[in-house]
């Protein structure tokens, strides 16, 4: 829809709004190393600063009234640096645009503050020794 053919059963170009499940037995995005450029390790500190100072919240859903956990796109972009925040923090179209949020964009950042924390635990375990 709206590109040019190819092989993908279905190709969309532009936004989607899909207001109910969806369900996907596979779901990735592109990573391949010819896909990047200017290639450098992320701040594993600054990995730990943000899991530290953004944190999972309980909400009630506006449109379902059903209880849910996750975090507010508001505080993502607020605290993230800017290749971080572009990662994780989109914004739907239309006249009232919204924040929006890629969860599997975080896993990155979970994982650089794992990374330090076992890094600590290293550290003081040799100091024990």
């Amino acid at each position: 829809i709206g590109m040019a053919s190819s092989n993908f059963q279905l190709q969309l170009a532009g936004a989607a709004n899909l207001t109910s499940f969806i369900e996907a037995t596979m779901f990735q995005i592109g990573s391949d190393q010819r896909l990047k450029e200017n290639i450098q390790e992320a701040d594993i500190g600054e990995c730990t600063r943000l899991v530290l100072a953004v944190r999972p919240q309980t909400y009630l859903l506006k449109s379902t009234g059903q209880a849910q956990l996750g975090y507010r796109a508001q505080d993502f972009e607020r605290e993230s640096q800017e290749a971080y925040r572009n990662s994780i923090v989109g914004q739907s179209l239309g006249d009232d645009p919204m924040l929006a949020l890629d969860y599997s964009r975080i896993v990155p950042i979970l994982h650089g503050a794992l990374l330090s924390a076992l890094a600590r635990i290293e550290a003081l375990e040799n100091r024990l020794t």
